[in-house]
């Protein structure tokens, strides 16, 4: 079984991390990260999306004392057996220099450690990052599921493995991380298996695979607001026309491609046994870059079909009310709606190099993302509206 994955480059796939939510000319020309400022990493931003894509946007050639650092680590790991020192090996490599491989060793590291939400996070970095073969990753993360007991994500893991070109059929009967889920979900088990070995949507779910990678993992609490660091939109992080099937908004609706605006990806916010969400951007790119960015929080099934969307962030067009939300941990979020006033009069003056001046806020309202990924009001409405957005029915008398 041989597939063929598409290539994605480190840059592009590190340039969708960071929490950016609006541009210069929200801000008034001033942002609270300055990109030009030599970015250090220490152990503790290591997981930190920001940092780390500002790291390899300055530095995007590789540092040869990381790579002296990591073979030192990965001695302590292969040959020595001393856990404690590889962890700390690849970390100080990784803050020289934070590469796939390292990231990768780490998280074998911290499932022999029996640290495996610590692996999922370092193996994630590694997936995003690029690291072959792809396969491998996919199938440490089924373990790593396995041993957290979330069979529904490990068994999805273990197909996509295969699927990816995983074919170690043997191990995957042997290994002891896939114990539980071989073990106390066998029906499970074989169910994904028998998919993923007889090859059922196979393009389909490498295709949604591929797309879902490009979204580096969130930090919470996620802040879409004016005193976010600026990030650069460009075809780093741009989203393709491939994958329109995703991105509802790449079609207008005469059902032709819009090509007037522009796509990105932003951040991963959750993966769940039922749902998977995700926020990207929305740019109009014949304003450029004076031109507003919207942020949309979109929820797919675990096959990539869509199950919600809601605009949280930013605004398509300077008229309208300024959005900023907080995403939470819990998967709660609150969006907060403000009117701005410009520097010069828009009528006359239009939106160009004209900075925001002051904000007045009008209301808030917050939602919740429940376990069926339906995006879900919870205050800050009239009940007749809450109902109107959640679909409820209301009997008239």
């Amino acid at each position: 079984m041989k597939f063929v994955l598409y290539s994605l480059a480190v840059s592009a796939l590190l340039a969708s991390c960071g929490n950016p939510a609006v541009p210069d000319s929200e801000t008034g020309g001033k942002t609270a990260v300055d990109e030009t400022k030599a970015i250090k990493l220490n152990s503790a931003d290591l997981f930190n999306g920001e940092k780390v894509r500002l790291f390899l946007y300055q530095n995007p050639k590789a540092n040869p004392e990381s790579n002296k650092l990591f073979l030192s680590a990965l001695d302590e790991f292969k040959n020595k057996k001393n856990l404690q020192a590889a962890s700390e090996g690849f970390k100080a490599s990784l803050s020289e220099y934070p590469s796939a491989k390292a990231y990768y060793e780490l998280g074998n590291v911290y499932m022999e450690l029996k640290n495996y939400q610590a692996a999922l996070d370092a193996y994630s970095l590694a997936e995003k990052l690029g690291y072959e073969p792809f396969s491998k990753v996919l199938f440490n993360v089924a373990c790593a599921y396995s041993q957290l007991k979330n069979f529904p994500m490990s068994a999805d893991y273990l197909q996509f493995a295969i699927q990816s070109g995983y074919v170690n059929i043997e191990n995957i009967e042997k290994d002891k991380d896939l114990a539980n889920l071989r073990e106390k979900e066998p029906y499970l088990y074989k169910q994904y298996m028998d998919l993923a070995l007889s090859g059922v949507s196979d393009v389909e779910n490498l295709h949604w695979l591929q797309f879902k990678r490009q979204f580096v993992q969130a930090s919470f609490p996620i802040n879409l607001n004016t005193e976010q660091g600026k990030v650069v939109y460009d075809d780093k992080n741009r989203i393709s026309y491939d994958y329109e099937r995703f991105v509802s908004e790449m079609r207008n609706e005469r059902f032709s491609r819009e090509v007037s605006k522009g796509f990105y990806n932003f951040v991963q916010v959750a993966e769940k046994p039922n749902y998977v969400a995700l926020i990207y951007v929305i740019k109009e790119e014949f304003n450029g870059d004076q031109s507003p960015l919207s942020y949309c929080l979109v929820t797919f099934s675990k096959t990539g079909k869509l199950i919600d969307k809601k605009l949280i962030a930013g605004r398509e067009d300077y008229s309208e009310m300024l959005k900023m939300c907080t995403v939470n941990k819990d998967l709660t979020l609150t969006i907060t709606n403000y009117e701005t006033t410009f520097q010069k009069d828009p009528n006359e003056e239009g939106y160009y190099d004209n900075p925001i001046v002051s904000k007045k806020k009008i209301d808030s309202e917050k939602y919740r993302i429940d376990a069926s990924g339906k995006i879900l009001y919870v205050e800050g409405k009239t009940f007749a509206e809450a109902a109107l957005l959640n679909g409820w029915l209301i009997n008239v008398l």
